[in-house]
């Protein structure tokens, strides 16, 4: 039996979105594990608020607009601003730890995809994709004909899904809290989504100052699980 073009586009948003691909996502905890231990996160209660103002902010201000531009880049072909748009990226991860982390997903995504892209060193799409993990998905997304809305609910189910992972070992809570705390909050991924497809360049900027500061606050806590 032949895959059809949009099985092979589901087939690909779940190898890429995969808890086991390399996004890394359970490696860092996004500023949460100082926010638990100054205990500005403490419940379930206030971790789904944490969420929510991740989804209204850094969501649909920077990670979609931006992953929409790479990708629209990445249709057209042009690297050059496709490079410009990885640089606009790194420019708003406003800490060490989430400009460490952009590179590092960017890293690991750029491994795989050189199994099947034959970039070379003085490419500069390689080159960007090196820096940016956000980057590397709009990438791969288009390269793989995966429609962008699709691709866009897809890397937002990751982040979630990392962030709730962090959220049931630094919290804790149980699986079931778990489960419950993701059906809720994808719920509001198709409106936000509707949103950042809007959203102008002048626009553009993460508006979560706690988590920033958090992630600042991070990098000399005493102990930790997480890199950032």
């Amino acid at each position: 039996m032949c895959v059809t073009q949009n099985e092979n586009s589901l087939l690909s948003l779940m190898q890429l979105i995969s808890s086991n691909f390399p996004l890394g996502g359970f490696a860092y905890s996004r500023g949460l594990e100082w926010a638990v231990e100054c205990n500005w996160v403490n419940s379930v209660e206030t971790f789904s608020e944490w969420q929510k103002q991740w989804i209204d902010g850094p969501l649909i201000y920077l990670e979609w607009p931006m992953l929409k531009r790479c990708y629209y880049y990445t249709q057209i072909r042009d690297e050059v601003r496709f490079f410009q748009c990885v640089l606009r990226i790194l420019s708003y991860r406003d800490t060490r730890e989430f400009r460490l982390e952009e590179n590092q997903r960017g890293q690991a995504m750029t491994k795989l995809i050189l199994q099947w892209y034959p970039l070379t060193r003085d490419d500069i799409w390689l080159s960007a994709l090196e820096r940016s993990g956000l980057a590397s998905i709009a990438w791969l997304g288009c390269m793989w004909g995966i429609p962008l809305r699709d691709l866009a609910l897809g890397y937002a189910y990751n982040m979630l899904e990392s962030s709730i992972m962090a959220g049931l070992k630094l919290i804790p809570f149980g699986q079931r809290a778990a489960q419950k705390l993701l059906r809720y909050l994808m719920e509001f991924f198709p409106n936000a989504w509707n949103k950042a497809d809007m959203i102008t360049d002048h626009e553009l900027g993460s508006s979560f100052l706690l988590q920033s500061i958090a992630s600042s606050c991070h990098e000399t806590q005493y102990s930790r699980l997480f890199r950032s």
